[in-house]
């Protein structure tokens, strides 16, 4: 749904004459901005983010993941304490982190955290995304990643890994994506 909306966005916009020079999206949100850039095609695109949705509703329940109103150093002390299994999914903002992994140390993380003054918010997902929790799929993710034909982004492309404009083979292979499914979103 993310990826059809945010698609659909792009080209109304299109349509009224507002062209991007720069391209980028929060995890599913950067499958949109490569098809946008001409990263890949959308039928490639859709392909992606279809077989990423199947694998990740494969995947047990029991996830959670969770806004957390301060930097990832704040963090760090906290998270030393469930390291395997509670990861940073996102880096949205100065004071705003995304945790991710098992609800009960989630559960865990909040109660600590909220002993402390630190704000937080559950987000309603049905997994937790960006964790070890969906290191089973990344195999087969990757082998669909393989089959995508890349083209060369046609626009620039910030990447989620990295925070920076990617480099033009940067997210061309489906390493990459293996990547981007695991790793944290460095959106800030």
């Amino acid at each position: 749904g993310l990826f059809a909306v945010e698609y659909a966005l792009a080209q109304l916009w299109r349509s009224w004459g507002i062209e991007p020079m720069l391209v980028a999206g929060h995890s599913v949100g950067e499958y949109v901005a490569a098809c946008v850039a001409g990263l890949f095609s959308l039928e490639d695109g859709l392909k992606l983010i279809a077989k990423r949705g199947e694998l990740m509703q494969s995947l047990p329940a029991g996830g959670a993941m969770a806004a957390v109103f301060a930097s990832p150093e704040v963090l760090a002390r906290t998270l030393e304490a469930h390291a395997g299994s509670v990861s940073i999914a996102a880096h949205n903002g100065p004071e705003n982190t995304v945790i991710s992994g098992p609800a009960g140390a989630v559960g865990s993380i909040l109660e600590e955290l909220e002993n402390r003054g630190i704000g937080s918010r559950r987000l309603n997902v049905s997994h937790a995304f960006h964790s070890a929790l969906v290191e089973p799929i990344l195999d087969a993710f990757e082998a669909t990643a393989a089959k995508v034909s890349y083209q060369t982004p046609k626009i620039g492309i910030v990447s989620n890994l990295t925070g920076k404009t990617a480099a033009p083979s940067e997210m061309s292979n489906p390493a990459y994506w293996r990547r981007h499914a695991r790793q944290p979103v460095a959106f800030l």
